[in-house]
């Protein structure tokens, strides 16, 4: 997970906990981003190197800081990919590319393409488009390489779909559309698909309205071949986290994405807090289950950025 510094508020830690049978609220490591740092995501490689998106004090652009499997305290990131866009989301596939998700020039959705070894200025092996005025929410790649991507539209119009899951082939580049989408009333946090084609998603019950409410969230199953307003096959829903608005007017209360370990188990997080700064819950979901059981508790620590499993 990625915390805030307790001091100055900023997330420029990396905070491992060991998943066990009950809640752990005590981490049992800690990765200190380098000083002039501050990150907001993070994903892990297939020899489990770790991706951080942070952005510079510098000024010089948003960057992913790659660090070695195990790595922690002070250590030195062992390459650093310097990006023109700021992502959304990003994702690395078992051959080591990696995928991040990015609001486009264009107003519209772009995912860049990255080789396993990139660093520096390194230019993306290929992009691809989204063709209409949309931003990205979360983006993962099944085995055989086709890309999910959810996302949102710019603008709230009133149309419905409130948020999307659109589907490319592994060879898409340019402006293309997708080969199909599943489409939602309400907003997405995550997604995920498993080996066999299987679609994941954490979904919310309601939209902010500017009131004390809780929401209800749920991870929701979708079949390989879902399309358009699918019905799913499995939903999982998560105790409620009840919050008051921000100071904003918005209830800081949610989702957040998706992830699985090696033994098919599901892990989501129910989140509140307000102005950036979420408290999480971790569930674990085992294969087959509709009941998630707790297994990380980051309260008191602030987190931001999501976690991933390693």
């Amino acid at each position: 997970m990625l915390g805030d510094d307790p001091d100055g508020g900023l997330p420029d830690t990396v905070v491992g906990y060991q998943i066990g049978s009950a809640a752990s609220t005590s981490p049992v490591s800690t990765l200190q981003l380098p000083s002039q740092y501050v990150g907001w995501l993070l994903t892990t490689g297939p020899s489990h190197e770790l991706y951080v998106v942070v952005s510079n004090a510098s000024g010089s652009g948003p960057q992913v800081l790659v660090f070695a499997a195990g790595a922690s305290g002070a250590a030195v990131p062992t390459r650093v990919i310097d990006l023109a866009y700021n992502p959304q989301s990003l994702f690395v596939d078992t051959n080591g590319k990696l995928y991040l998700a990015s609001s486009g020039p264009a107003q519209n959705i772009l995912v860049s393409v990255y080789g396993p070894d990139a660093t520096g200025q390194a230019v993306p092996v290929r992009t691809l488009q989204s063709p209409t005025n949309e931003q990205p929410i979360d983006i993962t790649v099944d085995p055989s390489g086709y890309i999910y991507l959810a996302g949102m539209p710019n603008s709230d119009s009133g149309n419905l779909p409130y948020s999307f899951i659109d589907v490319y082939p592994p060879d898409a580049e340019g402006y293309v559309e997708p080969i199909r989408s599943i489409s939602f009333a309400v907003f997405i946090n995550g997604i995920a698909v498993d080996s066999s084609g299987y679609v994941f998603a954490s979904v919310e019950s309601s939209l902010a309205t500017g009131t004390s409410q809780p929401t209800s969230v749920s991870v929701q199953q979708y079949s390989p071949a879902a399309h358009g307003y699918a019905t799913p096959t499995r939903v999982v829903t998560l105790p409620q986290q009840a919050a008051g608005p921000t100071a904003g007017g918005l209830i800081g209360t949610g989702g957040g994405p998706v992830r699985f370990d090696g033994a098919g188990n599901i892990f989501t997080p129910g989140a509140k807090g307000s102005d950036g700064s979420f408290n999480y819950v971790l569930y674990k979901i085992a294969p087959g289950s509709t009941n998630p059981t707790a297994v990380v508790q980051s309260d008191p620590l602030s987190v931001s950025g999501g976690f991933t499993l390693n």
